[in-house]
């Protein structure tokens, strides 16, 4: 068959090629922690489910740790596979997440400490964690690895 002006481009079609370098050392943290967080997540509302730990709403609690803990695993699987917007989703989510909890410890810390100790102990944890993995995932080495030229 000829070539023709009407025939369609020929276009080498495929998902993105992955790194073909190790990740550094602090993405590998901050992977790290970002699925301790996950877990940590799951844990809670799991125990909330069985009922060993008592929530006002356990439907709005439930939903909330899928949603949280559905956002955590996307951004940690795109992380790790090179996608640099996953980076800035985490940035959105990190940010919302701060916004949310630290006036409400600062302006009604009586409501916090009316929470169950394990949840205080998880929330503070979280924040420790997340603050981390989003400090390593920005660290010199990190950003030198997401712009690192991509092998085909």
């Amino acid at each position: 068959m000829s070539h023709t002006p009407y025939a369609a481009p020929k276009a080498l079609l495929s998902d993105p090629p992955e790194l073909n370098r190790p990740r550094p050392t602090s993405l590998r943290r901050a992977i790290t922690c970002l699925w301790i967080s996950v877990a940590l997540t799951l844990v809670l509302a799991g125990a909330h489910l069985i009922g060993v730990l008592a929530t006002p709403d356990l439907a709005v609690a439930t939903a909330t740790a899928v949603v949280a803990a559905g956002l955590l695993v996307l951004v940690v699987v795109n992380v790790a596979s090179g996608r640099g917007w996953a980076r800035w989703l985490y940035v959105g989510v990190y940010a919302f997440g701060v916004l949310t909890f630290v006036p409400f410890l600062v302006l009604a810390p009586q409501a916090f400490l009316a929470v169950p100790i394990p949840d205080q102990v998880a929330a503070v944890c979280q924040l420790l964690l997340q603050t981390t993995a989003l400090v390593l995932m920005f660290a010199r080495a990190s950003r030198a690895w997401f712009k690192a030229p991509r092998v085909v």
